[in-house]
């Protein structure tokens, strides 16, 4: 007896279900971008007349403030610190100054404008020279005085005269109260031979 065929079954289109369908693919997160450190602000600023009789300055940043400092004496600049808004934008286009191993630092020539207008913040002012004659002190002239007699000299900037009187600003130590005292008790650098 013949085995009876199966019955053909067309096959129906199944339709995939919600579940059966791909998934999206996970979304991959960005790598997270390193924050870039700010760069530091300059805490002081050096400058004076370099060895090539041209005004120079440079801005240091807070971690190299001593060492400026230091740089400054060896190569007789100023150090002015940048406090205020008009110091802080003269100190923005400042180039950024260097220390080398020698202790000497990296202070380039600037605009005269720039070195001007710094030098006009300056407390106390830098020296404009130094007096040949007791007669030639003057504001801005460098000279060396005594805080009380025996202790020895220091350099210091005239600030203000008032005929013979002298008001004097430590160099070195700006924020020392100021000393007033007659021409004659101050000391001269490079007195003239006939003073």
């Amino acid at each position: 007896m013949p085995i009876p065929s199966k019955a053909k079954t067309q096959a129906i289109p199944q339709t995939k279900s919600a579940s059966a369908q791909p998934k999206p693919a996970p979304a991959i997160a960005p790598k997270p971008v390193p924050a870039i450190a700010p760069k530091p602000l300059p805490a002081v600023i050096v400058f004076g007349v370099g060895q090539a009789k041209r005004p120079t300055a440079a801005s240091f940043t807070a971690d190299q403030v001593e060492l400026a400092r230091k740089a400054a004496d060896l190569m007789k600049l100023h150090v002015i610190p940048v406090d205020g808004p008009e110091l802080t934008e003269l100190a923005a286009k400042l180039p950024a100054g260097r220390i080398y191993a020698s202790g000497h630092g990296f202070v380039p020539p600037v605009r005269t404008d720039i070195y001007d207008r710094i030098a006009d913040l300056a407390d106390p002012p830098p020296p404009l020279g130094l007096p040949r004659t007791w007669d030639d002190i003057d504001v801005g002239h460098q000279v060396l005085a005594q805080e009380r007699p025996g202790e020895g000299w220091w350099e210091t900037i005239v600030v203000a005269k008032d005929n013979d009187m002298l008001t004097l600003a430590w160099r070195n130590f700006p924020s020392y109260p100021r000393l007033v005292c007659h021409r004659t008790a101050v000391a001269l650098q490079k007195p003239a031979a006939d003073a």
